[in-house]
């Protein structure tokens, strides 16, 4: 028989749903029940394709016993963090204060009034039944007891949720710093940070590229390479079907746990084609190819929509589906290719997971081609080859489970890095796979009452978006727009900051809520990443973006008054807010990429290299009613427009630049040398010149009426 579960438009309650537990969604019944009983309530938090979620139901949820006693002592209710974060954040500080640790399933108790008084995350059946019974007895014994420790636990989860720390400046240096910060954490032998267990860490990566980028930090550049490098090379890189899982449980990235998140592509994709913008390594371009191509053919619904996960489970064991023996390997490729397969992907007879292997290069790639005695090209033929021949055979075994809930947030993230991988890898065909994205997201998670639903799946659209919903769809319009250039991007993404703005923002701090209303004993807000950058960071860059794309003072204005609110924070601890130190430097107009925005969207800048002339080009495009002053201009205290190479000893010769439009404008009696509409510059290089430029560009642009301050910035430009 199933429980109220069954209804739920979610997988992950729906897994629960044949439990003899008398489980609950979140919501109003379940609370009304708890109180008018005066029972505690038993809150179970987790998501489908958690491994350890699916053993705690195998062995407790299912039996009889342990659901005999949860339905005599306790009202069970059931979330999914996937739909509800801000439930899932609030109750996992809870375990975190109590346990000093964290994970899932969260397994919390709570008073009727939802304070948590106790918490744990995965127990063992025997361990499970003896709690659940002494937390039962307390309760009717000591009620009074719990009441209290529920109230000291809320009130410090309160100040946790909407802490503040006084603001600091954050500088070059303040950016410098704390970047030796995080690199103290670095793994300098296989990449990545800490120990095992280990995760891609993407918005740290995303910092460190930054410095990168903006500041010429080779050791933030070289942690990256290195972390992706090893990535790449270990298990946690799908080498067959292409993306990432979800961590490595081993200090080389050869072991992972096969969860595939739609956030990890996402956020993979972009890091990767970041690094592949400062270092041409074509290997990241292709990796990020490889990563959409996943997410297409495995993780998208036929109207567009991106899914949410795939389980880490198949056919009743962890890691089944992307696993191999050499006998498999020889029916596959045969003799020949087989042999050749397990040298290059590490295959052996005792495997390097209970029996099997998980595959990986044991080597470098070009480590791997010598001892191979191949050419890097006969190396990268051998490895299409045969990914090609496996790839077509693994699709005929059972997969894992798919969770095709469309989560708002997670799908904003995806359009974002493919658009963003529209502009960096020139491929139009992402363009169409975004706004198909998008049509399908306008057509099915609109709420009638204007604005956005959080979920959709099997056709239902249910809960009203959070504020990370509306930050990430802004990002990815605003990323479609730089691909594009066309004009109702942006005002799409300046629509949904406007209802960000109006329905989250906090008016006495500057930041921003999780939820407009909250259903919990705090509403909460997230200014520290984890998976994900938090909604407030990924504000902060919208915002950061906004300010360079529109004149509109608003975008200047909240950004400053976010980053006041979570300076502190970042500067204290930024490993934590890495994402915030990156959207602080963004707002100094140190975006990274070949298109840059200057004067407040006035002027438009994208960059190429002409190898075949051994120059750079420079296009600016002026928006209508502005212009610039031209390289010489005719006035001694106007700004000139210079653009020269920014890498030492990769200009070679003085730049040229286009003939001036003379205008009489009306705030100066004379005529003035102007460039305006389109214009082009080209910058001579020195023979040996990288594949990579910066161009440093300095202009003023101004209108009939009004000059904006003079900017400076920097534009890349490849080949």
């Amino acid at each position: 028989m199933s429980n109220r579960l069954a209804g739920t438009a979610s997988p992950y309650l729906r897994q629960h749903a044949n439990n003899p537990v008398d489980w609950y969604p979140w919501g109003k019944e379940a609370f009304e029940k708890a109180k008018k009983e005066n029972k505690p309530i038993f809150l179970s938090v987790g998501y489908s394709t958690c491994h350890w979620c699916h053993v705690m139901e195998r062995e407790s949820f299912e039996n009889e016993g342990i659901a005999a006693i949860l339905n005599k002592y306790f009202v069970a209710i059931k979330v999914d963090r996937e739909r509800r974060p801000d439930v899932d954040e609030t109750y996992m500080i809870a375990t975190q204060i109590i346990t000093k640790a964290g994970g899932w399933p969260n397994s919390v108790f709570l008073t009727p009034d939802l304070k948590p008084f106790f918490a744990g995350t995965y127990f063992p059946r025997d361990v499970f039944g003896r709690l659940l019974n002494e937390v039962g007895t307390q309760w009717l014994e000591n009620e009074k007891a719990l009441r209290l420790d529920g109230d000291k636990i809320s009130n410090v989860i309160k100040d946790i949720l909407n802490r503040r720390v006084a603001a600091r400046s954050i500088t070059p240096d303040v950016l410098a710093k704390a970047g030796r910060v995080i690199l103290r954490d670095a793994d300098s032998f296989n990449g990545g940070f800490d120990t095992a267990p280990k995760f891609p860490n993407e918005p740290t990566l995303m910092f460190l590229l930054q410095l990168a980028a903006g500041h010429q930090d080779k050791a933030a550049l070289e942690a990256v390479t290195r972390t992706l490098d090893y990535m790449l090379d270990g298990g946690i890189h799908d080498h067959v079907g292409g993306g990432f899982h979800r961590y490595a449980t081993d200090n080389l990235w050869r072991v992972p746990h096969f969860e595939k998140m739609l956030y990890n592509q996402a956020q993979m994709v972009r890091v990767l084609l970041q690094a592949y913008r400062l270092t041409g390594r074509k290997r990241y371009a292709r990796a990020a190819e490889r990563t959409i191509f996943y997410v297409a053919q495995h993780m998208t619904s036929k109207e567009g929509g991106f899914f949410s996960a795939w389980d880490a489970d198949s056919e009743g064991g962890e890691g089944l589906f992307y696993v191999w023996t050499q006998g498999q390997l020889k029916k596959v490729l045969g003799d020949a290719d087989a042999k050749l397969a397990a040298n290059i992907f590490g295959v052996t007879d005792e495997g390097n997971f209970e029996g099997r292997t998980i595959l990986h290069f044991p080597e470098h790639p070009e480590q791997l081609a010598d001892r191979l005695k191949l050419t890097n090209e006969q190396f990268d033929k051998a490895v299409l080859r045969i990914r090609s021949k496996l790839y077509e055979a693994r699709n005929k075994r059972v997969p894992p489970h798919l969770d095709e809930k469309v989560i708002l947030s997670w799908n904003g993230m995806m359009i974002a890095a493919i658009a963003e991988a529209a502009l960096v890898l020139k491929n139009p065909q992402y363009i169409k796979m975004t706004e198909k994205a998008l049509l399908f997201i306008d057509k099915n998670m609109k709420g009638k009452e204007g604005g956005y639903m959080r979920s959709y799946f099997e056709g239902k659209a249910e809960l009203v978006a959070q504020q990370e919903d509306y930050a990430y769809l802004a990002l990815a319009y605003i990323h479609l727009y730089d691909a594009g250039e066309k004009a109702e991007y942006l005002k799409k993404a300046q629509d949904l900051v406007a209802i960000m703005i109006r329905k989250f923002v906090d008016p006495d701090t500057g930041d921003f809520f999780m939820v407009a209303k909250s259903d919990t004993f705090a509403r909460g807000k997230t200014r520290s990443d984890g998976a994900t950058p938090s909604g407030n960071s990924t504000a902060l860059e919208v915002l950061a973006m906004l300010s360079h794309r529109h004149r509109d003072p608003t975008y200047r204005n909240s950004a400053d008054k976010l980053l006041a609110a979570l300076s502190g924070l970042a500067v204290q601890s930024p490993r934590s807010a890495a994402y915030v130190l990156r959207g602080a430097d963004m707002m100094r107009g140190r975006e990274t990429g070949e298109v840059q925005y200057f004067a407040q969207g006035v002027v438009r800048a994208q960059a190429r290299i002409d190898k075949k002339n051994n120059r750079a080009s420079l296009l600016l495009k002026i928006a209508p009613g502005w212009h610039i002053n031209s390289s010489e201009p005719l006035e001694e205290d106007f700004v000139p427009t210079k653009v020269s190479t920014k890498n030492i000893g990769a200009g070679g010769g003085e730049t040229v630049y286009p003939q001036p439009v003379m205008r009489r404008l009306k705030f100066n009696d004379g005529e003035m040398a102007l460039y305006e509409k389109t214009v082009k510059m080209k910058v001579p290089l020195d023979v040996n010149h990288s594949e990579r430029v910066n161009l440093k560009i300095t202009l003023q642009a101004c209108s009939d009426e009004i000059c904006l301050e003079p900017v400076e910035g920097v534009v890349l430009a490849r080949e």
